[in-house]
């Protein structure tokens, strides 16, 4: 297993959809809007905070199925395989059918937007909550694919759809007008492509007999790990996402494109830790003592000193990218966020390799609680400094939250390894 390859797959597989949003967003912005915009980002973070609402069992399959393979079980990783599949569509259908009753409130009661849209954004939302299991199922089984090592298969469906994210609104309003509806209905369509080509990719474990029996059991072994990382799973992107219906609902909706557009562009940063660190969980699982000990010192140096530089060239290049992408009343008005929002990932990139680590420790327990701790911190103060201080509040309120998780993290990994070091 070639960690440089799997990296570099990792790589494309998120950093080529950014070109996309490069192409595309500025279209889209001038065609719908600051507020019918906002609506489509909602779809954007509804969209990917339920690819996470799979009870963990991507992650949990990821570290099954390499744990598995490690230990020479292959008799069992059909099993595995099927259980994190049925487990999906069951949490897919829930995550659904939430989406579809609160659809309804957001449109019309949470969120400041205008009554010349709220019909449209419900019905928006509504054709979204469709796609919650699709994008649930989809979780699972890419998680199967990065457990057998098969980071071109999995990054060739994520490139798909991250290109597909950002092209088919594009499309939709050429074709449609400003209708969110039908843009949505264009998403949706593509996480449903997006299941059938991974369904094909993993057909052969999928129908093989063998360990079909086990199925019962694997749920079990799945939701041991996978619940905790269900815990972080849906709290983390509630708290990289969330704050835009925040925001959206302080500020209205309108403010939302400068806030949503510079966090957006600024999270595809993380491609490169979140790629490395993807790449190092197989690897990492069957590591135990002094082996693990010298690649996480190794990738620590590797993932800060990288990061700063990105973060730091992503600070200087903000106002006169958006200037030229956007306009210069954009920049101007976006670039405070920009620069609070640099620094919060380039401590959230830092912290990729420790919460990493503590998976491949199978420890998700330990990172789910830490999750939960900073969700009751993070939306106290993003209360109070979005109320006061507005789009820089909410900014300087994710930082915050970041810098907490990362000590956390660092806090936990450490103790664990002075641990190993007094058992030698």
């Amino acid at each position: 297993m070639s960690l440089r390859r799997n990296t570099i797959w990792n790589m494309v597989g998120t950093g080529l959809p950014l070109l996309a949003g490069v192409a595309f967003i500025p279209f889209i912005l001038k065609q719908l809007g600051g507020e019918a915009f906002g609506v489509v980002a909602l779809i954007w973070a509804l969209i990917g905070y339920f690819g996470l609402f799979d009870m963990g069992v991507g992650r949990a399959l990821t570290f099954e199925i390499s744990k598995l393979l490690a230990d020479g079980q292959d008799a069992k990783v059909s099993g595995a395989l099927k259980a994190g599949l049925l487990v999906t569509i069951v949490t897919g259908v829930v995550g659904a059918i939430v989406m579809l009753l609160i659809a309804p409130l957001l449109a019309h009661s949470w969120l400041k937007i205008s009554p010349e849209w709220q019909s449209d954004t419900q019905l928006a939302f509504q054709i979204a909550a469709l796609g919650v299991l699709p994008t649930t199922v989809t979780s699972g089984l890419r998680g199967a694919l990065e457990g057998f090592g098969r980071f071109a298969e999995s990054n060739v469906i994520r490139l798909f759809f991250g290109l597909s994210m950002f092209a088919l609104p594009a499309l939709s309003v050429s074709l449609h007008g400003n209708t969110l509806w039908c843009i949505a209905l264009y998403l949706v369509g593509a996480r449903l492509i997006v299941v059938m080509l991974s369904l094909i990719q993993l057909r052969y474990h999928l129908f093989n007999s063998t360990g079909s029996l086990a199925i019962k059991s694997q749920i079990g072994a799945l939701f041991s790990y996978g619940f905790w990382v269900t815990v972080s799973g849906v709290i983390g992107p509630l708290m990289i996402y969330g704050d835009r219906f925040f925001v959206a609902g302080v500020v209205g909706a309108e403010q939302l494109q400068y806030y949503a557009i510079p966090q957006e562009g600024l999270q595809r940063l993380l491609i490169i830790p979140v790629a490395l660190c993807g790449a190092l969980l197989p690897i990492l699982t069957p590591l135990r003592g002094g082996a693990l000990v010298d690649i996480y010192k190794i990738n620590q140096r590797r993932i800060a000193f990288t990061m700063l530089a990105a973060c730091m060239i992503a600070a200087a290049l903000a106002y006169p990218v958006l200037s030229l992408w956007l306009t210069p009343d954009f920049a101007q008005k976006a670039l405070p966020v920009v620069l609070i929002l640099a620094v919060g990932i380039w401590l959230n990139s830092i912290a990729q390799l420790p919460y990493t680590v503590l998976h491949a420790l199978g420890k998700p327990r330990l990172t789910a609680m830490f999750h939960l701790v900073e969700l009751a911190f993070y939306f106290v103060v993003l209360y109070w400094l979005a109320t006061v201080f507005g789009l820089l509040g909410a900014a300087t309120a994710w930082l915050l939250r970041v810098l907490l998780d990362l000590m956390l993290l660092h806090f936990a990994v450490n103790r664990y390894f002075k641990k190993e070091q007094n058992l030698v």
